[in-house]
């Protein structure tokens, strides 16, 4: 029997072929898991109402481990002329699942890490004052914040839920959401750069905001 078992949901467009080489790649490195499909995305969203079926939730809460390819979002109003007949104009409102998602398991902060390494011709470069170019090492770790400010707008009834929140004292604003004083993702990136001796820095661009630990 397999250690894991990941929920896969593709989606929609590019989600299709990512998400098979992301299998592929968990294959060859060894990863001992299964994997159950899930749907979501817009066909859901045409033939159901929800973008987010309740039994893609059910499966993401019992196995609590879920890969997920890439959807396709629209204004709402382009959302509601692509249902079927006789879904429309019954009340159905388009809220894009993956930020419902984040919200419904509390999926605050996304980690990113970010690491170069030599010989990849994607790597970033920059060019000297003094003429040429260099290759500078890049080791850092971004958390970005995944549910607050602008993505709001898009949560659709989990909103209302915000005090179910495991973090009563969290507040939310339209620039940075914060915890006991301080932005959630710096604390994030604090927590991780203690252990790893890096230092944390925090990065406000309007509406949204993150954290790097380097």
């Amino acid at each position: 029997m397999a250690k894991y078992t990941v929920v896969t949901m593709p989606g929609d467009g590019i989600g299709d072929q990512v998400l098979p080489e992301a299998l592929r790649l968990l294959k060859a490195v060894g990863f001992d898991a299964q994997y159950m499909h899930a749907d979501i995305g817009w066909e859901c969203w045409r033939k159901e109402g929800n973008a987010l079926p309740e039994r893609t939730v059910e499966l993401l809460a019992k196995h609590k481990l879920g890969l997920f390819g890439a959807i396709t979002s629209k204004p709402k109003k382009e959302a509601e002329a692509e249902l079927k007949p006789e879904l429309k104009g019954k009340g159905y409102s388009y809220f894009s699942p993956i930020v419902t998602m984040r919200q419904r398991f509390h999926l605050d902060t996304c980690i990113r890490p970010c690491i170069s390494f030599p010989g990849n011709s994607l790597n970033f470069i920059r060019q000297r004052p003094s003429g040429g170019f260099e290759e500078p090492q890049v080791n850092v770790v971004v958390f970005r914040q995944n549910t607050e400010a602008f993505m709001q707008e898009s949560s659709g009834p989990i909103r209302r839920r915000r005090s179910a929140l495991p973090w009563p004292r969290m507040q939310s604003s339209n620039r940075l959401p914060k915890l006991r004083g301080r932005t959630w993702p710096s604390q994030c990136a604090s927590s991780h750069a203690r252990p790893h001796t890096r230092s944390a820095r925090l990065h406000s661009t309007g509406p949204k905001s993150m954290a790097t630990s380097q």
